[in-house]
């Protein structure tokens, strides 16, 4: 903040800003594909995103938009996340 006068002229509240120690984490698993987009599937908060959570909850969701928006004819592509990995999945 800037001032002619003194800080001590100033109000607390006007150079003091409390703020988290840190931002709140959002996890987003998205559709994106050549000419387009799908949904945003947020994570859960606080969810372990092992390859439980990952078939049961995400995928599902996301072959479904894939079906939306390309019919049956598309190829799936993960990254190297572990819950992508895992022999289950």
């Amino acid at each position: 903040m800037w001032s002619k006068g003194k800080k001590s002229h100033v109000t607390a509240s006007r150079l003091l800003v409390d703020r988290a120690k840190f931002a709140p984490n959002v996890v987003v698993s998205p559709v994106v594909y050549f000419e387009g987009k799908g949904r945003l599937h947020f994570v859960q908060e606080k969810a372990k995103v092992n390859a439980s959570y990952y078939m049961n909850d995400l995928l599902p969701k996301l072959l479904e938009d894939c079906r939306d928006l390309m019919g049956n004819n598309f190829i799936f592509q993960q990254d190297g996340a572990p819950a992508h990995g895992a022999k289950v999945t």
